[in-house]
């Protein structure tokens, strides 16, 4: 049986910090409520903002002291980001998707087609490394993240750019995700990238402004049908103008539904058109979502990645995050490897909700 959208709608987010010994730890961690902003539906909103204080003791990370508080957008806009890319040259950075930090350290995941894009787009073409690798020729991407209002009338001393920036852009240093390169017969046709999963691991620069990144929770815990599935993006946000000029703080929107099917072994059943282990769910999702997480149940864990949707309909697919967690990255870890190393600052969740 599906669940009906509550009134509101929480996030568990924690706070992450490195201890004396320079390891990540949880500082802190707040439960946040998504509340819809007047004139809007309870399954399809932009949040209402209250402000709200992420710690009662914010002394042992004071150099992070502004990601402690402030907005209820700002404090999702730390965890939930727009994924940008540019050309070396261009005078435009083009948005094209939904990302999520899942460490301190700048894990981040996104859709693997958002990665792509710009290839199918014709905006940037592919250099050949090896057998396994490619780069992106003169293409560049990054994540935007806001900064607190309160800095500019901060009563103490703070570096210049933390007081007067808006936003700071952060560079990926690396992208990766699973699929090979098809050859076509046809001579005049161009070879196709088929996906395994719709999944992209992506690397943000660490920013010495920002401290720890604000990641959302992950897990290997299973998904049930009827679950409640709330998708959180950034469906509006336009193409904007290097410089300040032109840029337009972008506004998240949250949109729930509930799980409507779930196909683990789709690799093999081919049960949609959606790459690897995904699910269904009726949320009305639209085309710049993609990459969005979506939590599942009682906020506690992120589940999926926004896939595909259906313009004006409430009908979406999300890549399952569990069956990638054990696949080799970089250096050959997995995510679980990483979670069981404690380097990277990834929440590791023991008793999770029975949603």
């Amino acid at each position: 049986m599906s669940q009906n959208p509550a009134e509101t709608f929480g996030i568990l987010k924690t706070i992450w910090r490195k201890n004396e010994a320079g390891v990540w730890t949880i500082h802190d961690l707040q439960e946040i409520k998504l509340k819809p902003r007047k004139g809007f539906t309870k399954d399809y909103f932009k949040i209402d903002n209250e402000v709200i204080l992420m710690t009662q003791r914010p002394g042992p990370i004071i150099n992070n002291f502004f990601t402690t508080f402030g907005t209820t957008e700002f404090l999702v806009r730390q965890s939930i980001v727009p994924i940008v890319a540019w050309n070396d040259g261009d005078k435009e950075i083009r948005f094209i998707g939904t990302g999520f930090f899942i460490s301190a350290s700048g894990l981040l995941i996104t859709a693997a087609h958002v990665i792509r894009d710009p290839i199918d787009e014709n905006y940037t073409s592919i250099i050949k490394i090896d057998k396994n690798a490619q780069k992106f020729d003169k293409l560049r991407f990054g994540v935007i993240l806001p900064n607190n209002l309160a800095a500019k009338n901060a009563p103490f001393e703070l570096h210049p750019e933390t007081r007067e920036a808006e936003s700071f852009m952060c560079p990926f240093e690396w992208t990766y995700h699973w699929g090979k390169e098809v050859e076509s017969p046809l001579l005049y046709k161009k070879s196709e990238f088929r996906f395994d999963l719709d999944i992209a691991i992506c690397k943000v620069r660490e920013h010495p402004l920002i401290g720890p990144y604000q990641p959302l929770n992950i897990g290997l815990h299973n998904l049930k049908l009827g679950a409640l599935a709330v998708a959180i993006g950034y469906p509006e946000m336009q193409n904007f103008k290097f410089g300040t000029n032109g840029y337009q703080q972008p506004e998240l929107v949250v949109s729930i539904g509930s799980v409507t099917t779930i196909h683990p072994d789709n690799v093999t059943e081919k049960k949609n058109a959606t790459p690897g282990p995904n699910f269904e769910f009726n949320a009305k999702i639209l085309g710049k979502m993609s990459g969005s997480p979506i939590l599942v149940g009682g906020g506690l864990l992120t589940k999926g990645v926004v896939s595909r949707s259906w313009q004006d309909e409430n009908y979406a697919s999300g890549c399952l995050i569990a069956p990638m967690m054990d696949l080799p990255l970089i250096d050959d870890k997995s995510l679980l490897d990483l979670i069981r190393d404690g380097k990277d600052g990834i929440t590791q969740v023991q008793n999770p909700s029975r949603h």
